[in-house]
């Protein structure tokens, strides 16, 4: 049989789209200084040059000849073949357009988007622990996550807060394990200086001829030498006033500066003991001095961190094995802004009252208390770090990357060099790794008055025992390499080799790409969620690799379907969404808000800016949910200003949260199975994760399976409670072969894999992705039903479609889910009349409440007030979702519309008027579940006796009049205590025949969730490029002699806009209607209709491209 060739349109709305993230779109932004000279140490002299933004841009080009034709280009990394190049590339703005000129692909490697958001939120862990089963599972099993190492790949960790302290994983030898995938956090200690120390350890100040004489033994001459003053001993750094230079590593390159190290001079002498025999001891001699130059480049830790490190040989001569940081003299310079105007810092350059650091003594925190009271105020991060050495600063030759995989081959440095000339610190400025960090790890030791009501709360993780492993890559062309370090695959002689064991056991990524034009690809087919896919598969790169379980938020660009970036479209790694958890009402910026009520009960309904599936593979995602609005956590512990008195604690949330969260869950899971002495794969965690997840009632492409839930989870692995779990033996096989082919396309004999593919051998998954079909046809599988109890179950089957439940009631009692809409016409959202587009918006946010009229007087008071949860995007429809509806309010359900007091700007942000009248249209339906006629079974119960195993079978039936594009609905398996949700999908195709039209009719379906004829209004002017609402539509083309098709998208409104793009079986973009064009290559925009990022929209808006009329387009 000739096998089915698909071609993707992959499509979506854009009323004019982009979510202002989450709570934070109807508050106040906040905004931050910038990094300027002002922000810069008074500890080294720097270049001008260095301390300017040179409008630097890391780029991927690849082309036929040599990338050294150009000049004044710097390359990070390259790999070169008979055919040609590839390369990582820094280079101005201005002058990319001389790659385009040669003929050179060339797409911009852009910074990773951060699934978080920006609201100033807070909340404490106990409720989200209750949630998702952490406590629970703890106090009846024990089980806190012990002996799982997590990885956590983001913007580094900052370990500097007591409760996340001891969750650094460390190897045998107890030295941290930490990779810098970026490549930041080198710190070059190579500037020397000689002292004359006799055989009884006395110093006396040096003469020319013994510094000529130390200079002969080393490879490179001393910087300066060691003095003796009656004041005590100095490194000679001020030399009769003309200073030092010191290599300094720019860790903001390309940000600021024009190379990525530079001379900063010292003009100041160090001190290294009191007296010629009390001093710090080098058993050589020669003392290793250099700077730790790092910090944020925005946000409200923008400054620059100055640290003078002193290295020294303290055991062996000439072997280095000891750091001292000057502290107390980094806290003065980062904090003399404080002072008041001409006071200037005492510094006292001073190393000997500081603390030696080791390499695994445990004590690698570079952490400082300033005024002696137990609590710390600074901190520059973690010593021990291991480095890519990507500009080849100290193996002077320049990273490779993959070609394929984009992944950055380069040397890793030791995170201590033997002789003395450079080491590695991990560090988060930004804080968000540290956040992800602490919802899985903290200790939940310190307490923390979180409502400033004197009020204790302790934070403790999801999994607080857990280890974490911090990778920083805040880049996309350096987490590829992160990935593969993680999972045990390394690097040698431009091969990619299993080195027999991962690193980590979970990998967890709270971050994502949105922008999916630039890479030229669809969600879901490619090279990040390809390699989520391979990484996760047990074989698939070495016949003894065991695969890693990778954890990826899904993203915060809902509430359109479809909004899943790269790689959380990812088929076999787990992707999570978010949930609510109101606790923070009352706090921080919402303390005093009417509009949020006044109680902190309502928990676990879906979070608007969630993002959903499918991705263009068409299998159910996301997979699982987990909190995500909102939660405390134990942030680092530097002050922001010197008498600050905030405590070490912030606000995380996003899918950001909901991501790690699951990664400690499934570390708990883990744990209880090696306790069993269970074997597992990614996809045993997987699958067990979502058999006993919590059902929230929505459909699979917003939930998966629902709430993770940890109790259940492990109540499965001892056999406990009637739990059981249910897999399939077809997903695997039917994602499989719609992933082959972008697979193949990444030709595996140029990755330097000897195997990267996916294994024939398939792997049960929870979920049933029944393939692509056309009308009329069939896919079978068979569901196995696993019994781990003492006792025989009885298990019901049946398979579920959610529909519209219509019903005169407020809330029918029977409803599992209400669905809440405000909707307003576009003029109403912008005005049209303003001669700037978008220069003048205005938008309303919606809420639901159960208001008890305590005093009977039929008025609302914000006191009488519960919020249940809320929607809004800066756009035209606003969505919010309530689980179980009837359950939810004791009281009156009350809606409530809030529009926002202003006009805002997409350019310059809020206008400062007044906002005036607009016209909405609010909607409430519920829905529930009912039979799904197109899904047959074999048997409708079945018996399963105790430790043994079921199977049954099912098959889909695609009617006949079936419209084009995707179908979702469960297979429900319920037991006396435990109900197991199964998502199902599929794809209907149409076939395409030469010379025949082919269409697909639009039209509105209210009885379903998702339906294939519409699209709504999901745009957002402030979220990320993905916002939206997203469609698939899937095309069977068998004859080879087609070689051209015209394809026409046509509406009836005038304000609506659509972008389309058509993939083909590699996954490809081949052709879309809103091509970059000019903007893709002169500003790096995705397409044509992206308006880029503003202070007001960091994601980016869009505007309305039409390339053929105002109510139609063609590709």
């Amino acid at each position: 049989m000739r096998s089915l060739k698909t071609i993707s349109l992959l499509l979506t709305i854009i009323l004019l789209f982009s979510s202002f993230t989450a709570y934070g779109f109807d508050s106040d932004k906040k905004s931050f200084s910038q990094l300027d000279e002002n922000h810069f140490s008074d500890l080294v002299s720097i270049p001008q040059e260095e301390l300017q933004n040179h409008k630097l841009q890391r780029y991927i080009i690849f082309g036929h000849g040599q990338i050294d034709d150009a000049d004044g280009i710097e390359t990070v990394s390259n790999i070169g073949t008979n055919n040609g190049f590839l390369s990582i590339v820094i280079a101005p703005e201005q002058s990319i357009g001389l790659f385009n000129t040669k003929g050179y692909y060339v797409i911009p490697d852009f910074p990773l988007e951060f699934h978080d958001v920006n609201s100033k939120v807070f909340s404490e862990m106990d409720q989200i622990r209750k949630s998702t089963g952490s406590e629970p599972a703890y106090l009846k099993y024990n089980y806190t996550g012990k002996g799982i190492k997590i990885a956590i790949v983001d913007t580094g960790v900052d370990f500097s807060n007591p409760d996340i302290k001891d969750s650094l994983a460390r190897d045998d030898n107890n030295n941290p394990i930490m990779l810098d995938a970026d490549g930041q956090g080198l710190v070059i200690t190579n500037a020397t200086f000689a002292a004359n120390i006799d055989k009884y350890g006395i110093v006396s100040n040096i003469t020319k001829s013994e510094i000529s004489k130390i200079n002969k033994s080393l490879t490179t001459n001393v910087t300066s030498n060691v003095y003796l003053t009656k004041n005590g001993v100095f490194l000679n750094l001020k030399q009769k006033g003309k200073g030092t230079p010191v290599l300094i590593y720019n860790s903001f390159y390309p940000t600021t500066g024009q190379t990525p190290t530079f001379n900063g001079t010292v003009i100041d002498d160090y001190k290294i003991g009191r007296s010629n025999r009390d001093y710090i001891r080098s058993q050589s001699g020669v003392y290793h001095f250099g700077m730790i130059y790092q910090g944020a480049t925005q946000g409200p830790f923008t400054s620059v961190q100055s640290v003078p490190v002193l290295v020294v040989d303290s055991k062996t001569p000439g072997v280095y094995d000891t750091m001292i940081p000057d502290l107390s003299t980094s806290w003065k310079d980062y904090t003399k802004f404080d002072l008041p105007r001409g006071q200037k810092p005492n510094f006292d350059f001073d190393f000997t009252d500081e603390i030696p650091i080791e390499l695994g003594s445990g004590k690698e925190y570079l952490v400082y208390d300033s005024n002696k009271d137990g609590k710390l105020d600074y901190s520059a991060g973690t010593v021990g770090a291991q480095v890519i050495d990507v500009y080849g600063i100290v193996s002077h030759k320049k990273s490779s990357i993959d070609k394929f995989l984009k992944a950055t081959n380069g040397t890793i440095l030791s995170p201590l060099d033997n002789n003395g000339n450079f080491f590695g610190v991990m560090s988060d400025f930004v804080g968000h790794g540290t956040g992800a960090t602490a919802s899985i790890a903290s200790k939940g030791k310190e307490q923390y008055d979180i409502y400033n009501n004197t009020k204790k709360y302790t934070l403790p993780g999801s999994a607080p025992n857990a280890k974490i492993i911090p990778i920083k890559a805040l880049w996309f062309g350096d987490t590829l390499y992160g990935w593969l370090w993680a999972a045990g695959i390394n690097n040698k002689n431009n091969t990619w080799q299993f080195s027999g064991k991962p690193q980590a056991d979970i990998i967890s990524n709270s971050w994502g790409i949105s922008n999916f034009p630039s890479l030229k690809t669809a969600p879901g087919s490619d090279i990040l969620s390809l390699a989520v896919d391979v990484l996760s598969t047990p074989q698939s790169i070495d016949s003894t690799y065991p695969g890693i379980t990778i954890v990826s938020s899904a993203g915060n660009a809902g509430h359109g379907y479809g909004t899943m970036g790269l790689p959380n479209a990812a088929s076999f790694g787990i992707t999570v969404g978010a949930t609510t958890n109101n606790v923070y009402v009352g706090s921080g910026a919402f303390k005093g808000q009417p509009r949020f009520g006044n109680t902190t009960n309502n928990a676990n309904d879906l979070v608007d800016f969630s993002s959903r599936g499918p991705s263009i593979v068409g299998d159910p995602k996301p997979d699982l949910l987990d909190t995500g609005a909102y939660g405390f956590v134990p942030s680092n512990v530097l002050k922001a200003k010197k008498e600050s008195k905030q405590e070490s604690f912030s606000m995380f949330g996003g899918t950001s949260m909901a991501a790690p969260l699951t990664a400690g869950s499934a570390a708990i899971l883990m744990e209880s199975l090696k306790d069993k002495n269970r074997e597992y794969d990614p996809f045993t965690i997987k699958n067990i994760l979502m058999s006993t997840a919590t059902d929230t009632y929505n459909d699979p492409f917003v939930q998966g399976s629902g709430l993770v839930n940890s109790h259940k989870a492990t109540q499965f692995v001892n056999g406990d409670g009637g739990v059981f779990i249910i897999y399939n033996n077809s997903t695997y096989k039917n994602v499989k072969k719609i992933l082959d082919p972008p697979m193949r396309y990444l030709n595996s004999t140029l990755l330097g894999f000897n195997i990267f593919k996916l294994p024939e051998k398939t792997h049960p998954q929870a979920s049933w992705f029944a393939g692509q079909m056309l009308p009329g046809q069939k896919s079978t599988t068979t569901f196995t039903i696993e019994n781990p109890n003492n006792s025989t179950i009885t298990i019901q089957i049946i398979s579920l479609l959610s529909y519209y439940n219509k019903s005169d009631s407020t809330i029918p009692k029977d409803a599992e889910l209400l669905v809440a809409n405000l909707n307003f016409d576009f003029p109403d959202f912008m005005n049209k009349t303003e001669k700037m587009y978008a220069a003048d918006t205005k938008i309303a946010s919606l809420y639901l409440y159960d208001w008890n009229d305590k005093n009977k007087d039929d008025f609302v008071s914000s006191d009488e007030l519960s919020l249940v949860n809320r929607g809004g995007t800066w756009g035209t429809v606003e969505e919010l979702r309530i689980s179980t509806p009837a359950s939810k309010f004791e009281h009156t359900p009350l809606l409530g519309v809030y529009p926002v007091p202003t006009r805002y700007s997409y350019w310059l942000g809020d206008l400062k008027k007044n906002s005036t009248d607009m016209n909405y249209v609010l909607t409430a339906s519920y829905y529930k579940k009912q039979n799904w006629k197109d899904i047959w079974l074999d048997g409708d119960s079945i018996i399963i006796p105790p430790h043994n195993n079921a199977k049954i079978s099912a098959t889909i039936t695609v009617p006949t009049d079936a419209k084009p594009g995707l179908y979702q609905g469960f297979v429900r398996f319920i037991g006396s205590n435990h109900t197991v949700n199964a998502p199902v999908s599929f794809a209907v195709v149409s076939d395409v025949s030469k010379d025949k039209l082919v269409v697909i009719q639009g039209a509105q379906n209210s009885d379903s969730l998702y339906g294939n004829g519409y699209v709504k209004g999901a745009f957002d002017m402030t979220n990320r490029y993905n916002a939206g609402d997203w469609r698939q539509y899937y095309f069977d083309i068998k004859d080879p002699s087609i070689d051209t098709a015209s394809i026409n998208i046509s509406w009836k409104d005038q304000d609506t806009n659509f972008s389309a793009f058509m993939i083909d079986p590699q996954g490809r973009i081949i052709q879309s209607n809103v091509p970059s064009g000019a903007f893709g290559n002169l500003l790096d925009w995705p397409t044509s209709d992206w308006l880029g990022a503003t202070p007001f929209s960091e994601g980016g808006g869009f505007y309305p491209v039409k390339n053929k009329d105002a109510t139609s387009s063609l590709l």
